[in-house]
């Protein structure tokens, strides 16, 4: 397979996002391509931190409590008359915000798929992209979760590459190469009407679910990012609880994980530290149904997959709990996320103390490696004041599994950016057997 590959670096790390800049660093950056680069003349430790690739996306996002009213301009904008809806079987049937939806697209929403299942099986994928081409669809608005957005890039990668989701796929070398195949077919565009605090529509990333294979099929294709996101507040209120505070744990998961990512750097630590201090903030008022809370810890869980910079062992981790025990996402992220953290304590404790005081915790009189506990701690606290599930065994993944598991982690990309290098199976069966 033809493409490119990509060595994790495990460089020192920058203490603080609001640092001042250090005598005689010269920092450039180009807003259009986001790209930057630095020159060191004398800045030491803090320059080399700054020797960073910062790549964005243009993605225009629409939040209001009732955004859905914008898709046909939206729609307008991308050029798309022939728009296929995507979704699941149960927003459809429990909710009115398809219905919403396929009242603004109007005549032009020609197809509906309503097909997709947790976790972006590959046999639902490829029904759905056999529909797309069959109605000849030149615009996708995918309406839910994870699972739906990440369907959606499926859909997308098939029609423009042709073949399987498996000839695309990205292809994890331990313990840090990422080879990435080479995509070239031109995109049908993509937007997202989000319903969960997931901000899957917010990455280039996706998995698809291989009950063959045991584990998770992961695409990295950059075109498929959804080009408009729709945040709308009443679409929000209508998601069951259990899935908002969920899925907003598992972006608190990307916004910490990507602070303390051998790849962080400064764009990303205003984002996600950012972020991390809203969702503490919001979240425990969710449950009120506050639709401005709704709305920021929405906003925040989009931040932080703005300023995600790669996972760590917490992300590859969830994706096959999930993927082979069909976890939901959120509830594996927020089952394993302390465990994790304290994993990743001692590489990463300076990164870590940031996470604490972002979260309000006073680290005055803590060393970084305490400021580290303290923040797993308070990750754990949150959680369990919310009502989630704190074990795995509690979400159905026997302890027979955990092998099965890990095994197939060793080949997840996320492992690439780890700040503690995993190599073999053993540091993760001792965050599987902490979490189970």
């Amino acid at each position: 397979m033809s493409g490119s590959t990509w060595t994790a670096p495990r460089s020192s790390a920058l203490t603080t996002a609001a640092a001042a800049w250090p005598s005689g660093l010269r920092w450039r950056w180009s807003a259009w391509t986001g790209e930057s680069d630095s020159e060191n003349t004398g800045g030491g430790r803090m320059a080399q931190a700054l020797n960073y690739n910062y790549n964005s996306v243009a993605q225009e996002v629409v939040c209001a409590e009732d955004a859905i009213s914008s898709l046909p301009a939206v729609l307008d904008r991308l050029g798309g008359t022939r728009a296929m809806v995507v979704c699941g079987p149960s927003i459809l049937e429990k909710s009115d915000v398809v219905r919403r939806v396929q009242d603004a697209l109007g005549d032009r929403c020609v197809g509906l798929f309503s097909g997709v299942a947790p976790h972006s099986p590959v046999h639902t994928l490829d029904e759905a992209m056999r529909l797309a081409s069959e109605i000849k669809s030149d615009a996708l608005v995918s309406v839910g979760g994870g699972s739906t957005h990440d369907t959606a890039k499926g859909i997308a990668t098939l029609l423009g590459e042709g073949g399987t989701i498996h000839d695309h796929q990205v292809i994890f070398e331990p313990p840090d190469k990422v080879v990435l195949p080479q995509l070239s077919g031109d995109r049908v565009p993509i937007i997202a009407v989000s319903t969960t605090m997931g901000a899957a529509e917010l990455s280039r990333g996706a998995g698809f679910a291989d009950k063959d294979l045991g584990r998770k099929v992961s695409v990295a294709d950059p075109a498929t990012i959804p080009r408009s996101i729709i945040i709308d507040g009443k679409a929000l209120a209508t998601t069951p609880m259990n899935i908002l505070l969920s899925t907003a744990i598992g972006q608190l998961r990307v916004a910490i994980e990507s602070v303390y990512s051998v790849k962080h750097n400064p764009i990303c630590d205003s984002l996600c530290l950012h972020a991390i201090s809203m969702i503490v903030k919001n979240l425990p008022e969710c449950p009120k149904l506050d639709v401005e809370c709704l709305l920021n810890t929405k906003t925040a869980a989009a931040m932080a997959s703005l300023g995600s910079v790669g996972g760590g062992i917490n992300t590859a981790t969830a994706h096959h709990v999930g993927g082979i025990f069909d976890v939901p996402h959120g509830d594996a992220n927020a089952i394993m996320l302390p465990h994790s953290m304290r994993f990743n304590a001692e590489a990463s404790a300076d990164r870590q103390a940031l996470i604490a005081q972002a979260m309000g915790i006073d680290t005055s009189a803590m060393s970084d490696y305490d400021a580290a506990l303290a923040a797993a701690d308070a990750v754990e606290d949150l959680r369990d004041s919310l009502g989630l599930p704190n074990r795995l065994r509690d979400v159905g993944v026997p302890e027979e599994g955990l092998e099965l598991i890990a095994s197939a982690t060793l080949q997840d990309r996320s492992l690439a950016t780890n700040p503690t290098p995993v190599t073999d199976a053993g540091p993760i069966m001792s965050v599987l057997r902490s979490s189970w």
